[in-house]
C-alpha cells in the first residue's frame, strides 16, 4: 500500500518511481502529487530530477506539478530563485475549470513566496491577496483544505507585509499563521512565520517576544536542520540585531557568518547586510559598516517596492558617517528618510542626535517633537534613544528636571529590554554628569547596575565642541549663507553694524573657524543649513 501523502519521504518517493519510467505507477505519481509541498524546501534538487526523468507528457500539462517544479527552486542550496518565474508563469496558463481549488490557491501560494523571494514585495501580497479571498469565497474547499491555505495566505502576507514596513498587520498575519502552525504549515513554513513574527516584534521593541519567536524557530530547526537556511533566515537576522542592541559583541560576531549564510540568495539578504553592519557600532569598524550598507544597497535595488530597508539601511548609513567625521553626507542622506511604521525606524531620532552631537540641543529637541507626540505607539526600540537624547539636550540646557525623567524613563526601559547600544549615542561626558545626578535619586536595584556596564562600555559618540549658539547668533549664520554683506544683515535684523561685526566673531569663534567661506561649510556640516530664517520685517524705507 502507498504512504498516505503526510507520510511520504524522499526516499520513500524516490523508491516509487524507480522503474522504467513509462510503467511507473499511477499511484506513484499521486503521492508526488500530495507530499510535494512538504518536502520541496528541504529536497527541491531530488524533487526535480523525479520530474526530470519521467516522461514531459506524464506532468508538464498539469499545473500543480509544473507549480512543484518552479518551487524546488526555492529550496535548501538552490541559488537561482529567479528560475521559478517561468514555471509558476506555465502554471498559472494550465490552470482550466477541471483544476481543483485547493490546487488553485495553492499555486497563489507558492507563487507568492517565490515572488517574495525575489523582493517582488507588492506581487507577492497581490497574489497572497487573492489566495486569502480564495479561501474565504470558494465554498468547494473541505474544512481542512480551508484552514491549511488560509494559513498558508496568512503567512506569505504577513512576510510581504513585514518588508514594506506593516508591521501591526504582519503581525496579525503572521500570528494567525503561527496559531495553527503545528498542524497546518510544513517544517520551513512554521520557521519563516516564526523568524517573521521575531523581526517584528524586534521591530516594535518587544525583545521578550521577539526572542521567543527566535526560539521557537530553532527547536523546529534543531528539528528538520533548516535554521541556518534561508527559511531560518528571519530568526537569524532578528538574534543578531538584539545581541547588537544589547552590547554583546562577542555573540554578534559568532552570528555573523551564520546570517551571511542563511541570507544568501533570498528575500532576507538586505537585512542579512544590514544587520551584520550594524556589528560595526560595537566594534568601532565604521568603514566595514559602511561596505556592508553597499552590499545592502545593491540587494535591494531591484525590489519593487524597496520597503522598510531602506529607511533602516539609510539610517545607519548616516551614522556611521557621522562616527568618521562626515556630517554633512549625513544631513543629506537623513533630509529624505521617511519613517516607518511606530517610528520603528524613525529619521527624527538620528537627526537628533546629529543635532546634540554637533552643538546644538535646542535643535535636537525640536526633532524629538514628532516622535514624543506619538507616546506609547512609539516603537519601544526607538523610544529609548528618544528619551536618551531628551534628557542629553535638556541637562546641556540646564533643565535638570526633565532630563533627570527623561533618563530615568530611558535606563528603565533599557533594563527591562537588556539595551546597551542606546548609550553610545551620547558623549560619554554628558553621560557621565547624568549618571552622577541619577546615582543621588532612589532607582532600581536593576538600573543602577546598568550604570557600571554603561560607564565601563563608554560612548563611541564625541560631541563637537562649538558651544550654543544663540538665536541671533543662528540668524546671523543663516544670513552669511544667504550672501548678505554686514550691512545688509544689519539693515534686515535692525541693529547696529558693529553689532553685526561683534556677532559674526562670536559665531567664528564658536564654530572654530577664520573666515566667511569656512563659516559657511562648518555651517552646513552642522546641519544649520536645513533651518528656516525667522520670518523677520521689511526694512524701513531709508
Amino acid at each position: 500500500m502507498q504512504p498516505s501523502p503526510s507520510h511520504v519521504s524522499i526516499d520513500d518517493l524516490e523508491r516509487a518511481f524507480d522503474g522504467p519510467a513509462r510503467e511507473v505507477a499511477l499511484d506513484a505519481l499521486d503521492a508526488l502529487r500530495g507530499c510535494w509541498p512538504v518536502l520541496v524546501a528541504e529536497h527541491g534538487d531530488r524533487l526535480r530530477a523525479i520530474l526530470d526523468q519521467l516522461p514531459a507528457d506524464l506532468w508538464d500539462a498539469d499545473p500543480w506539478l509544473v507549480a512543484a517544479y518552479g518551487s524546488s527552486f526555492r529550496s535548501v542550496g538552490s541559488m537561482n530563485a529567479s528560475a521559478a518565474m517561468p514555471y509558476f508563469t506555465a502554471a498559472r496558463s494550465l490552470i482550466t475549470d477541471a483544476t481543483t481549488a485547493a490546487e488553485r490557491i495553492g499555486i497563489g501560494v507558492h507563487h507568492s513566496a517565490a515572488l517574495r523571494g525575489l523582493g517582488r514585495l507588492a506581487d507577492a501580497l497581490e497574489s497572497a491577496t487573492g489566495c486569502a479571498a480564495g479561501v474565504e469565497s470558494d465554498t468547494t474547499l473541505t474544512l481542512a483544505s480551508r484552514i491549511s491555505l488560509g494559513a498558508q495566505a496568512s503567512l506569505q502576507k504577513g512576510l510581504a507585509r513585514y518588508h514594506l514596513g506593516d508591521y501591526d498587520s504582519a503581525a496579525a498575519e503572521l500570528g494567525l499563521a503561527a496559531a495553527l502552525a503545528t498542524t497546518q504549515l510544513s517544517r520551513s513554513d512554521q520557521m519563516e512565520c516564526f523568524g517573521g513574527l521575531a523581526m517584528v516584534h524586534y521591530s516594535l521593541g518587544n525583545f521578550e517576544q521577539a526572542t521567543h519567536w527566535v526560539e521557537s524557530a530553532r527547536r523546529v530547526g534543531a528539528e528538520s536542520g533548516l535554521m541556518e537556511s534561508r527559511f531560518g533566515a528571519g530568526g537569524l537576522v532578528a538574534d543578531l540585531l538584539m545581541c547588537v542592541e544589547q552590547g554583546r559583541l562577542a555573540d554578534s560576531e559568532i552570528l555573523a557568518p551564520v546570517v551571511a549564510s542563511a541570507t544568501v540568495g533570498c528575500d532576507w539578504a538586505p537585512l542579512g547586510f544590514y544587520s551584520r553592519a550594524t556589528i560595526s557600532i560595537l566594534s568601532e569598524r565604521y568603514v566595514e559598516g559602511l561596505d556592508l550598507l553597499r552590499l545592502c544597497v545593491q540587494e535591494y535595488a531591484p525590489w519593487a517596492p524597496p520597503g522598510a530597508i531602506v529607511t533602516s539601511s539609510e539610517g545607519l548609513r548616516a551614522t556611521l558617517l557621522l562616527r568618521l567625521g562626515e556630517a554633512e553626507s549625513a544631513w543629506d542622506i537623513l533630509g529624505a528618510l521617511e519613517p516607518t511604521q511606530h517610528q520603528a525606524n524613525c529619521p527624527a531620532r538620528f537627526i537628533a542626535h546629529l543635532r546634540f552631537t554637533t552643538g546644538d540641543a535646542r535643535g535636537a529637541l525640536a526633532a524629538l517633537q514628532a516622535c514624543e507626540a506619538l507616546g506609547d505607539v512609539h516603537s519601544t526600540r526607538t523610544l529609548v534613544d528618544v528619551f536618551l537624547i531628551k534628557a542629553a539636550a535638556t541637562h546641556q540646557l540646564g533643565d535638570f528636571a526633565i532630563s533627570d525623567i527623561s533618563f530615568d524613563r530611558a535606563m528603565l526601559l533599557a533594563t527591562s529590554h537588556g539595551l546597551r547600544t542606546p548609550f553610545r549615542l551620547v558623549p560619554s561626558s554628558v553621560m557621565r554628569a547624568m549618571i552622577a545626578r541619577a546615582t543621588e535619586r532612589p532607582l532600581p536595584k536593576e538600573v543602577v547596575e546598568l550604570f557600571d556596564t554603561v560607564t565601563d562600555s563608554d560612548s563611541a559618540v564625541r560631541g563637537v565642541d562649538v558651544g550654543v549658539l544663540s538665536d541671533r547668533e543662528r540668524d546671523i549664520v543663516m544670513a552669511i549663507i544667504r550672501g548678505l554683506s554686514v550691512a545688509e544683515i544689519a539693515r534686515s535684523l535692525f541693529i547696529s553694524v558693529n553689532t553685526v561685526k561683534t556677532h559674526v566673531k562670536s559665531v567664528y569663534r564658536k564654530l572654530g573657524v577664520n573666515s566667511r567661506p569656512d563659516a559657511i561649510k562648518r555651517a552646513k556640516t552642522l546641519g544649520l543649513h536645513w533651518e528656516t530664517p525667522r520670518d523677520t520685517p521689511a526694512p524701513p524705507p531709508n
